[in-house]
């Protein structure tokens, strides 16, 4: 740990040295990210990091997902704060993205309601609501549900409806399971009183791979600015690693960053937080567990993913 903050500290003043010779006005950096915890290390260092005067911040908080991969494609944002799978999507379909780090490896919880479900055999017949068909949860509730003997298109009766929506149904008694991400999960726990937290998305994967880390989210950069900008690029992801670090270290603090921006009670963020696995780990690391969760990706929805894994360039 010492070795990589070391690393990191040096790569951040060898960027802030070259940008000594820059022009003396602030760059503004645009940035777009969903109001996620992969947010956070943006807030914090809008309002608490002391960066440098040469970076002037553009924080867009929005959950339309592909309206900031439209954005990053005709260069209106630097930096996107997406799904893994999104990311890759739109490189395989030919924009100019590439990953600077995974951040979120754990925010997905099975809810279910009047009953526990102490394995997938106890959904069988059961509504099980998920946001998107074809879309991330959509894979991993019929990927886990097909790896622990059940037929996804005959056992489970399959209910898609957006978020928030779905978790309102929940909440109302409509709906007898849902997958949900955090906050929803801890909000919809807090509101049903029949209702349970039956499994942990992430420890089901874990079953069966090894490791309970799966790449839901991650910071991209638009191609065209990392080349023509490494210094901020580099600097901007330093900055996000330690505001990563920042997030874990300071969870009430985090909280309340969290709830100003977020429009929820910090105690039910603080609660929900305690649910998510935010950190980057190493370049190899992170690779490989990615490059596991995209091939079985493409062997249920390749169209997620754009058709094919992503090549060497699409990594930063």
């Amino acid at each position: 740990m010492l070795k990589k903050k070391r690393l990191l500290t040096l790569i951040l003043l060898v960027s802030i040295m070259a940008l000594a010779v820059l022009p003396a006005a602030a760059r503004e950096i645009n940035i777009q990210t969903p109001t996620v915890p992969a947010a956070l290390p943006f807030l914090w260092m809008q309002e608490e990091a002391e960066l440098l005067e040469a970076v002037d911040l553009n924080i867009n908080l929005s959950s339309d997902h592909q309206r900031g991969i439209s954005l990053l494609a005709q260069n209106d944002i630097d930096f996107l704060v997406t799904g893994s799978n999104l990311g890759a999507n739109a490189y395989n379909r030919g924009i100019n993205i590439k990953m600077l780090n995974v951040n979120t490896w754990a925010i997905d919880y099975l809810l279910t309601d009047g009953f526990k479900a102490e394995s997938w055999e106890d959904l069988k017949g059961k509504d099980l609501a998920l946001p998107l068909q074809g879309g991330p949860l959509d894979f991993l509730a019929r990927y886990l549900a097909s790896e622990n003997g059940l037929d996804p298109e005959t056992d489970l009766n399959l209910v898609y409806r957006a978020l928030p929506g779905g978790a309102q149904l929940f909440m109302a008694g409509e709906l007898d399971a849902i997958i949900l991400p955090e906050p929803l999960a801890t909000v919809s726990l807090a509101n049903r009183e029949s209702a349970e937290l039956s499994m942990d998305i992430q420890k089901e994967w874990a079953k069966i791979h090894g490791d309970e880390r799966i790449p839901f989210v991650a910071l991209f950069v638009n191609g065209n600015f990392a080349e023509e900008n490494p210094q901020f690029t580099n600097i901007i992801n330093g900055y996000y690693k330690q505001g990563v670090e920042w997030v874990n270290n300071n969870p009430e603090a985090a909280a309340q960053l969290a709830s100003k921006h977020f429009e929820m009670p910090a105690p039910v963020l603080k609660k929900s937080y305690s649910r998510v696995n935010l950190n980057i780990y190493s370049e190899a690391e992170s690779r490989e567990l990615t490059e596991l969760y995209f091939g079985e990706i493409l062997e249920m929805y390749p169209d997620l993913l754009g058709g094919s894994l992503p090549d060497e360039e699409f990594y930063y």
